[in-house]
């Protein structure tokens, strides 16, 4: 017989390192793609903001609807991953 790729008990340590990479980077992809969200919020509600005050407000509005939409379709995401 050929030599082995694997040590006995190696392939499910490569396994598990494998996955716990894979997590550790997903975790890392949601939080910069969270931290994104969060500045896109930001800036859109400031722009609301700007709108408004001079005097534009159905522009104000829509970016109001816009920042409403996107927290609802968040919440029910959120929500959708803890029931499972």
């Amino acid at each position: 017989m050929g030599t082995k790729m694997f040590k006995v008990g190696s392939f499910e340590e490569e396994l598990a390192k494998g996955m716990e990479e894979r997590l550790l980077a997903n975790q890392q992809e949601n939080a910069f793609q969270y931290e994104q969200l969060s500045k896109a919020a930001d800036l859109l509600n400031t722009a609301a903001e700007i709108f408004d005050i001079n005097g534009f407000t159905k522009e104000a509005e829509i970016l109001t609807q816009m920042l409403e939409s996107l927290a609802n379709q968040s919440f029910e995401i959120t929500a959708a991953k803890k029931k499972v």
